[in-house]
């Protein structure tokens, strides 16, 4: 098949490409609609996601990602200048700067895909991705003991 001039080529690894194949093939079994060529559905899937992205970006643009650990998502919330930290507990998302199961927080962290990697011990986050959250979790806990030690 001949290839756009505005087509380009990029390198996927294996493990991935075998996991969106299969993800087609079982959408291409539950809906018809299902775009017929696997490329075409990686590029509209690729393309939902850059979609859905923007969409935070106006939905939130006072809440970021801030990084991961393996039991604790952080966002960062410019509104009150404070870090949101999402924990999964008795099978639910808690916020603790909210101390709520149904914050904003909790809307915003369950449109991020790093929210399924929360305690699950069977799938590894990247390394740099725990390191950015262990920076986060040790900024938010000194900023917590200087709170504790000025209120005293």
């Amino acid at each position: 098949m001949p290839r756009s001039s505005s087509a380009e080529l990029i390198t996927l690894r294996v493990s991935i490409v075998k996991e969106l194949r299969n993800k087609w093939k079982k959408e291409r079994e539950r809906n018809p609609y299902v775009n017929e060529h696997f490329g075409g559905f990686v590029n509209e899937l690729l393309h939902d996601i850059l979609e859905k992205d923007e969409f935070l970006r106006h939905y939130a643009p006072f809440l970021s990602e801030e990084g991961c650990t393996r039991d604790t998502l952080y966002i960062k919330d410019f509104k009150e200048n404070k870090i949101a930290e999402i924990h999964f507990s008795e099978n639910k998302l808690h916020c603790s700067l909210c101390d709520s199961f149904a914050c904003f927080h909790i809307q915003f962290a369950m449109a991020t895909p790093r929210v399924a990697k929360l305690n699950l011990d069977q799938k590894t986050i990247d390394n740099e991705i725990e390191e950015d959250g262990q920076q986060v979790k040790k900024i938010t806990n000194n900023k917590r003991r200087r709170n504790t030690i000025s209120r005293i």
